[in-house]
């Protein structure tokens, strides 16, 4: 399994807002024209979405060292035997 960084996923973003700009302006249009419209629902709703790809990244990272442990013992368990 492939490490996440931090760094790659900033980069991600970066990249797709250099290569993408008028996708990037109508999402940005499209969030601006919402908060303005609904700013609590709207707001509320995005503070949840970074809590949920807060978790998830968390999450990832614990699975990777779970992963990396369990194989690790099954490679010790094939050279005691």
């Amino acid at each position: 399994m492939d490490s996440m960084s931090l760094n790659e996923i900033i980069d991600f973003f970066n990249r797709f807002i250099f290569y993408h700009p008028y996708i990037s302006m109508g999402i940005a249009a499209c969030l601006g024209i919402l908060v303005y419209i609904k700013p609590k629902e709207v707001l509320k709703l995005i503070l949840i979405f970074l809590g949920i790809c807060a978790v998830g990244y968390i999450l990832y990272y614990i699975w990777g060292a779970f992963q990396a442990g369990y194989l690790h013992k099954g490679e010790m368990i094939n050279k005691s035997l």
